[in-house]
């Protein structure tokens, strides 16, 4: 097919010197690892798997699937060089690498043990070998044919005879003869078409590089991400498991687990699309080594609230109109929050009102007629919330006794009737006609009410033709306004909130807690925009099916952790943040909230945004 038969093929190099003879021998001995941290093809299936098949496992479990990893090889090797993000929270990666410190003892900085030591990468690992830190190295053949020379290659590093390859039989070979010791392989990439089809789509694919710009053929190539690649036919056809076994050890490899798993993290998904991208996700999650596993749940977005919260669940994932129900109804609690570097992208919740309006500033709201898209949403915990603080409202009163009070009459959908709510929350409904973010903002332009509280880009998406509707065809953009706290004179907003949330039971376990984190974060860096070369087979935070926002938001970056958000924002910008609204709001006493744990009793997990 190619120059070669494998993208790439992996082996064990030993040095003579070091008397490895057998594979039994390699406990104690020093190992010097390619580290971790990059290119997508060296998965972390690839990546550990000389140590799956060498390493006898230590299963604890009071620790994480990746702390076991770590535990196994520190007891199995007398020292190694495994530099590189161990982990993607940065604090538990150098907690561990201090648990583990032997791990770093080969790298040639130690106590750094990241990306930018002598010994990391593919390269590095056999400088480590070579340079005499190590008795064996895990490396790929064409970085070994490179690193000493074979084949005439220039420059030689290190003399090729002193070294060998330890096949998985036991064999010692030179290195210029590594037939059939390869112990781990990657296939090249391949087109699957149906059977009957197949023969036809190997000649289209075959012209593709002859194709000129913007024809049907161009796009195809376009679209199968192949114009920089070669397209060669296999000699024959076959099923994909026939092509797959030809490489070694790769179908074995991602079916390896170092340890039984001892549970799974079950991702509660709202409606089918969900569940698609979910069993998607879990597929690819199992292809690169992400552990625990994945299972996905099917039911809908308060059943699924109910589902974490009776322990059938364990995340769910949620927008900021859902956030203080998770709080308040199903003790729910937020572990990740999706990051966007876009600020135009987060959520940002306004006090709205025409630009002819005599209302100038939040306390001319007493006595207006109010607009919310939904109940216990975050336009409704907002203006609560800011009203609270300036003591405009009864700051022990619950919310819906406080905004009754305050306004004169409103639209609050999702408010029961049945229940003793004050009645002016829904003296300006008519059926359904004003429920959402576009219903509330309707409420405002049609002049039913004096104050909308909606997200700025709701004004956008009905403003401008953005909206076709009947009623929003003529908006403009300039005809409507957001009102200005007291320290804002740039961007008016109540609060700002990121774009999606990530809530867990709020008795998890820490354990859990980190294995859930570990496991969500991983798969956002390989499978989200943090990556310079976006993993094509899969994105998170992208379109799926057509459809925009499924699962996770697609203005998402990657996933990240509160203390970030901290440092990226002053004091002043984090005031404004709605998830410390909510949980301010959650300490609140009355009879329509109930008492939450202090967030110093529970360690919380966030993600930020950098303005650009």
């Amino acid at each position: 097919m190619f120059d070669t038969p494998f993208e790439f093929e992996v082996y064990p190099v030993v040095r003579k010197s070091s008397n490895i003879t057998r594979i039994s021998q390699l406990q104690g001995k020093k190992f010097c690892h390619p580290g971790y941290g990059y290119e997508p093809q060296w998965t972390k299936v690839i990546s550990e798997y000389f140590e799956a098949r060498v390493v006898t496992p230590i299963c604890d479990t009071d620790v994480t699937a990746a702390e076991n990893i770590f535990k196994s090889s520190s007891q199995f090797f007398k020292a190694t060089c495994k530099a590189g993000p161990w982990v993607p929270d940065h604090k538990l990666g150098t907690k561990l690498m201090q648990t583990y410190s032997n791990l770093c003892k080969l790298c040639d900085n130690p106590m750094d043990c990241s990306m930018n030591d002598k010994y990391w990468g593919p390269v590095g690992a056999l400088y480590c070998l070579t340079d005499g830190a190590g008795d064996v190295a895990w490396a790929r053949l064409l970085d070994i044919e490179y690193h000493f020379g074979i084949n005439g290659g220039e420059p030689v590093h290190a003399p090729a005879e002193e070294y060998s390859f330890l096949c998985a039989d036991d064999r010692l070979v030179p290195l210029n003869n590594p037939e059939n010791c390869a112990w781990l392989s990657r296939p090249w990439a391949a087109v699957i078409a149906r059977r009957e089809a197949a023969e036809s789509v190997q000649k289209i694919l075959s012209s593709l590089k002859t194709a000129e710009r913007l024809t049907w053929q161009w796009a195809l190539e376009e679209l199968l991400e192949i114009h920089a690649q070669t397209i060669v036919p296999v000699d024959s056809m076959m099923v994909p498991d026939d092509y797959l076994q030809k490489a070694p050890g790769f179908l074995s490899a991602n079916s390896l687990t170092h340890c039984e798993p001892t549970g799974k993290i079950r991702i509660c998904t709202k409606n089918s699309s969900e569940l698609n991208k979910c069993d998607l996700l879990k597929r690819a999650a199992k292809s690169y080594g992400i552990e625990p596993q994945l299972e996905c749940i099917a039911t809908q977005m308060e059943s699924c609230m109910k589902a974490v919260q009776a322990d059938a669940a364990d995340v769910v994932t949620t927008q900021p109109d859902d956030l203080y129900v998770g709080y308040r109804e199903f003790g729910l609690r937020p572990l990740l929050y999706e990051y966007t570097k876009n600020f135009k992208s987060i959520h940002r919740f306004a006090a709205v009102v025409q630009m002819n309006s005599t209302i100038k500033h939040i306390n001319d709201l007493k006595g207006k007629r109010a607009c919310f898209s939904v109940y216990n949403g975050a336009g409704w915990n907002s203006i609560f919330s800011v009203l609270r603080n300036k003591t405009f409202v009864c700051p022990t009163c619950s919310s819906t006794t406080a905004l009754g009070e305050f306004f004169s009459a409103s639209c609050v959908p999702g408010i029961n009737k049945s229940q003793n709510f004050p009645s002016n929350l829904k003296a300006l409904c008519e059926n359904n006609l004003y429920s959402g973010e576009s219903g509330a903002f309707r409420c405002l332009a049609g002049g039913k009410g004096e104050v909308a509280f909606i997200e700025l880009n709701t004004i956008k998406e009905n403003t401008d033709g953005a909206n076709s509707e009947p009623w929003a065809v003529d908006l403009k953009s300039n005809h409507f306004r957001a009102l200005c706290l007291d320290d804002q004179s740039e961007e008016c907003y109540l609060s700002w909130a990121t774009p999606g949330q990530v809530l867990i039971r709020g008795n998890t376990t820490d354990l859990k807690k980190t294995e859930i984190s570990i496991a969500l974060m991983e798969l956002g860096n390989m499978f989200g925009k943090y990556r310079k070369t976006p993993t094509a087979e899969f994105q998170m935070f992208a379109p799926f099916d057509n459809e925009n926002n499924v699962l996770f938001q697609d203005v998402t970056y990657r996933f990240e952790e509160f203390a970030s958000l901290q440092e990226v924002h002053d004091n002043k910008a984090m005031v404004y943040n709605y998830e410390r609204m909510i949980e301010d709001l959650s300490q609140c006493s009355s009879a329509q909230t109930v008492r939450i744990s202090s967030i110093t009793l529970l360690p919380l997990v966030f993600l930020y945004f950098i303005s650009v």
